[in-house]
């Protein structure tokens, strides 16, 4: 079918061309009308021809239309003849238009488009339109092919290309861009636009008419708005088509718009403090760098963060402030070295609080090597602080200094005054001031009173040495300057001799004196004295040391046992007399069942720890001290260790509250009311007829007395004294325990603590409470037993005392502290009931009030001769109460 379609084209085309043949003119007076029309088509666009395919008279048709170019070649032609297939109307020549080119007869008026117009398209085109009817119309299109100029290529200042991005130009600098087009017909023209502004340029004209068209753009002065400023350069030569251009965008070098100390209200800062101090700069490109000064010194702990769009720089200081800063300059510094000029920088004149410095002196004219008792002193103390001191406080030795004209002492803020010094006014002195950052303390200032040597005190007094054996009698003595010379003498209550200097020498110190000496014969024991003399005189009172013949140790005493846990516990004791030598202290613990060693301890003091016992064991100890002459008596103290607590196992059993229970639980608690309140009742009136007013203390309304010295514990009878100064003690036997480790009948272990007794006047001072030979009678048995003896208590009571100087225990002072009254119970004694018991008390009352027993018939004497003993014997387990 398609060859037929061609076929008949072709014939059509032979015939028209042998009508042309015949005699029809082929000139431009064939068309009706005018000039051809013209049509203009950009390259690589679309070009559009019209032709008129209206007929000239009503019922006749178009029946073929035929495409010429340059009036010649046939490109195209389209049969408007009914037809079975569309594509069978068209036909195109394949050496011109090919597939570009496409009639559209249904529109109005038809035309033909050519796509993708190139620029040998340019030409005469002739439409031939045939009607069924009329006679042949030819009409003329005259189409111009305009080719566009080539893109835009953008020169910098040194006729470089610019890609996409000019620059980077300085702040405040000359920008200079070419614009170079090529090619174009017509020629182009060149423009230069800002967005939507166009700039004002210089174009440059081209040597020829093929040549280059050149625009240049010169922009001075710029500023922080043509940062990122996109400049377009244009070329256009027809309005059919949009212009080609090229733009780039401009980068430049900023100086940094502000520089800012982040600091709060400039605060001021604290002495020996980090602190982070940031600094922020924004605006320079590239980032500005950030240097720290003070007071012009570069400082380099510090670090710098760039935020994302590079505008902003922060810098974090990390500054330890310190006194020597205060009103130094601080600089924040930003810099961007691509630009001139571009610095800025911040400054901070630092306001640093510290802690007062003080420097204490010294009065100018004094000369602190020749102060004697009775001149005048001053010190002045100079003090450098920020905020300035609110308070100046002045120390010696440590102690507030208060003002006291009265003795001669003025103490003034910065000022220090002494009149006519003494020897205790030595030592060394401090100002100390205070503000809101502390207290700043002063150097000390040694003042230096010259004064005669006086003895140091906590000397060894007491030299125990044997015949024939050496001791070393240290003399020691405080003085200003230091002595020069000692004197010894010997003194046996007969006559005071003169040691000879080749006894005994000075120490290097200056301040001491080692006497060498050797007792041969009774009469060589007794007192040395020593003197020193410095350049303010001879000592006024000597050091007095007493040699006596060496001995054993006494007993350590007032053994009391603490911190007992399963598998250790604690032992302090007074040491007694050392003999006059150095003594040591041992303890032993030895089972009490099997009298097995569990622990061995020595210690220079009378207390121990003793540790990795084991749990739940009675244990006995003994304690005794050695020296060079041998060991004291044993002291003897019971103990035990804690048990473990034991594990409970085994399934609880859930608790069911039912109403029988509720009734039975209601009527146990009436009974134990009603039961209580009878016992009341019978304890009241039991007391009432017990107290005897002879047995009640009198308390007199007058002035303080001994009854105030008395515990408050000690008023109410039913209550255990337990304090180890209290004026009786409470004892208790179990097996020879002592009431502090005792174990009551329901297995608990006595809470009440292991009691001391002080020595009376007169009594040894080796005997202890816990020393049970002097108790030959007590019994071994189980039980627990109580007492409370009630004396007379007395205002006063002759005690004995300890001489400091001589060491030996002097008596019949007076002091107003009632005396400890001790009591021994005698267990040999039962009594198989308390009825017994109520009868043997009245009996004991009965002697008592005939004179046959007195009150303190139970004292002990100091020394161990028979004692009347007062018995008193309570069951375990008894309402009565008993007072001897």
């Amino acid at each position: 079918m398609r060859c037929l379609v061609v076929q008949t084209v072709l014939i059509t085309a032979a015939a028209l061309t042998s009508v042309r043949g015949q005699g029809i003119p082929r000139t431009i007076s064939d068309r009706r009308g005018g000039p051809p029309l013209q049509v203009r088509a950009v390259q690589h666009g679309t070009a559009i021809l019209p032709c008129d395919l209206r007929p000239p008279q009503e019922n006749d048709s178009a029946i073929l239309v035929v495409w010429y170019k340059n009036d010649i070649t046939p490109i195209y032609s389209y049969d408007m003849r009914p037809k079975p297939n569309e594509q069978t109307r068209h036909w195109k020549n394949p050496d011109h238009l090919n597939e570009r080119a496409t009639f559209k007869a249904t529109t109005e008026p038809a035309h033909l488009n050519i796509n993708r117009v190139e620029e040998n398209d340019e030409g005469d085109y002739r439409c031939r339109v045939d009607f069924t009817k009329s006679p042949t119309r030819n009409s003329r299109v005259q189409l111009t092919v305009i080719v566009p100029p080539h893109k835009p290529n953008i020169l910098d200042d040194n006729e470089r290309t610019v890609p996409t991005v000019a620059g980077p130009y300085v702040e405040g600098g000359l920008m200079r861009l070419t614009c170079v087009v090529f090619g174009g017909r017509p020629q182009p023209v060149v423009r230069w636009w800002r967005g939507e502004m166009l700039l004002d340029s210089e174009e440059e004209a081209s040597e020829s008419s093929s040549g280059p068209r050149r625009n240049t753009l010169v922009v001075t002065m710029l500023t922080r708005a043509d940062l990122h400023a996109e400049f377009t350069c244009q070329a256009s030569n027809n309005n059919i088509s949009q212009p080609v251009s090229a733009s780039v965008r401009i980068e430049m070098y900023l100086r940094p718009m502000s520089v800012q100390l982040l600091v709060s209200d400039l605060a001021p800062l604290s002495a020996e403090k980090k602190y982070s101090i940031n600094c922020m700069t924004y605006g320079s490109r590239p980032p500005a760098k950030i240097t720290w000064y003070l007071n012009g010194k570069s400082l380099d702990n510090y670090s710098d963060t760039i935020s994302p769009d590079t505008n902003m720089t922060m810098s974090t200081l990390n500054f330890k402030a310190t006194l020597q800063d205060h009103k130094k300059k601080l600089t924040c510094r930003a810099e961007n070295n691509k630009v001139h000029g571009g610095v800025d920088e911040a400054n901070w004149e630092l306001d640093i609080n510290f802690v007062p410095v003080l420097r204490l002196e010294l009065g100018s004219n004094m000369n602190p090597e020749d102060i004697e008792e009775g001149d005048d002193v001053y010190f002045e103390c100079k003090v450098h602080a920020n905020p300035e001191a609110y308070k100046v406080v002045w120390k010696h030795n440590g102690n507030v200094i208060q003002n006291n004209a009265k003795n001669g002492v003025f103490v003034q803020r910065y000022d220090l005054a002494f009149r006519k010094v003494n020897r205790s006014q030595a030592g060394n002195y401090t100002c100390v001031a205070s503000n809101v950052e502390g207290d700043g303390t002063s150097n000390s200032v040694e003042l230096k009173i010259m004064y005669k040597p006086i003895c140091l005190p906590d000397q060894k007094l007491v030299y125990g040495v044997a015949r024939h054996e050496e001791a070393r009698v240290i003399c020691r003595v405080e003085a200003y300057p230091a002595p020069h010379t000692f004197r010894w003498a010997f003194n046996n209550t007969e006559e005071m001799v003169d040691v000879p200097q080749a006894r005994y020498k000075n120490s290097t110190r200056r301040t001491q004196s080692i006497l060498t000496y050797r007792p041969v014969t009774e009469m060589d024991y007794g007192m040395v004295l020593c003197w020193a003399s410095n350049t303010a005189g001879l000592q006024k009172n000597a050091c007095m040391f007493h040699i006596i013949p060496a001995q054993k140790p006494e007993s350590p005493y007032n053994c009391t046992l603490t911190n007992q846990t399963t598998d250790s516990l604690s032992v302090e004791c007074t040491a007694g007399f050392d003999g006059g030598q150095q003594q040591y202290f041992f303890l032993e613990v030895f089972d009490q069942h099997t009298a097995i060693l569990q622990a061995n301890r020595t210690s220079k003091d009378a207390a121990f720890t003793v540790a990795g016992l084991e749990p739940g064991k009675v244990l006995k100890m003994v304690l005794y001290a050695a020296n060079s002459k041998g060991r004291s008596k044993e002291t003897l103290l019971e103990g035990f260790t804690l048990k473990v607590a034991e594990k409970q196992t085994g399934t609880p059993i859930p608790f069911e509250f039912t109403p029988l229970l509720g009734v039975l639980i209601g009527v146990i608690t009436a009974l134990v009311l009603v039961t209580l309140v009878i016992l009341g009742a019978l304890k009241l009136k039991s007391d009432r007829r017990a107290q005897r007013p002879g047995d009640l203390p009198v308390k007199k309304a007058t002035a303080p007395s001994a009854e105030e010295l008395y515990d408050t514990d000690d008023r109410n009878p039913d209550v255990v004294p337990t304090n180890k100064d209290s004026d009786y003690q409470l004892t208790g036997s179990t097996a020879g325990t002592p009431l502090a480790v005792q174990t009551t009948p329901d297995g608990q272990s006595a809470t009440m603590p292991a009691h001391q007794i002080n020595h009376l006047q007169g009594l040894p001072p080796t005997y202890q409470i816990n020393e049970y030979n002097n108790y030959p009678t007590l019994p071994l048995s189980g039980e627990v037993t109580y007492a409370e003896l009630c004396l007379a208590r007395p205002t006063t009571l002759a005690t004995t005392g300890m001489d400091s100087k001589l060491g030996v225990i002097v008596g019949g002072k007076p002091y107003t502290k009632e005396a400890t009254v001790y009591a021994c119970i005698d267990h040999s004694v039962r009594q198989p009931t308390p009825l017994g018991f109520q009868q043997q008390q009245q009996q004991q009352q009965q002697q008592q009030d005939s004179g046959l027993v007195t009150p303190g018939s139970g004292i002990i004497s100091g020394k161990h001769h028979p004692r009347e003993v007062v018995t008193v014997r309570t069951p375990l387990i008894s309402t009565q109460e008993s007072c001897v």
